[in-house]
């Protein structure tokens, strides 16, 4: 989940291949509500400098620390990307 739709479709263009490219977009908003925790690559990582992205994103997902990680797009690095864990409890969480 980009923060912009700009960087969405950037993302998707820079780490696809042209055949890959989807035909049609459609967008989908999600609100992250106050109260869910958004960790951010930097919280997480044991060493400072360059870290292992995947494999930082692999433990982040099987710890089960947040619903949220946010991380700095490669492409455009002042934007971010969020990480969604759906087995994390407050992800299916309803407070409607």
């Amino acid at each position: 989940m980009a923060e912009t739709v700009s960087l969405a479709v950037l993302e998707n263009l820079v780490h696809m291949s042209r055949q890959d490219l989807p035909a049609g977009y459609v967008i989908v908003a999600a609100v992250i509500p106050d109260h869910v925790r958004v960790l951010r690559v930097e919280e997480i990582a044991s060493e400072p400098g360059p870290v292992d992205e995947r494999a930082l994103g692999d433990r982040w997902f099987d710890s089960g620390a947040s619903a949220v990680l946010e991380v700095r797009s490669r492409v455009v690095p002042i934007e971010h990307s969020y990480l969604l864990n759906p087995e994390h409890p407050d992800f299916a969480e309803n407070h409607g």
